[in-house]
């Protein structure tokens, strides 16, 4: 699995868009679907700092950090650099990919 990080208030942070981090955003979010995950512009503004918060969190697990980040944290700390660099993550690891010999060649 590759790792991917973006830069955080000056540090490289880890984001993992796993199942677990998605499960830990829906429930901070008081949420039981996957509503929006899948399109980002039909999420609401307001979940974007939980589940930001959520994937760096786990990715800081997985890398055997402390886990750190609170969506408040992020709406004091982070601006529309960082966010766009977590959502360009995000993204990228929700794209399913094919494993190349399942893909057509011309």
């Amino acid at each position: 699995m590759e790792k991917r990080y973006i830069t955080v208030a000056g540090d490289s942070v880890r984001v993992e868009a796993n199942w677990r981090a998605i499960t830990a955003f829906l429930r901070s979010v008081g949420r039981d679907n996957l509503q929006g995950i899948s399109d980002m512009a039909q999420l609401p503004p307001s979940d974007m700092a939980p589940l930001m918060a959520a994937c760096l969190n786990e990715g800081e697990r997985l890398d055997g950090k402390e886990v750190r980040f609170t969506a408040e944290w992020i709406e004091e700390n982070c601006g529309l650099a960082e966010v766009s660099g977590f959502i360009t993550e995000f993204l990228y690891q929700m794209t399913p990919k094919l494993p190349a010999e399942q893909t057509k060649k011309d």
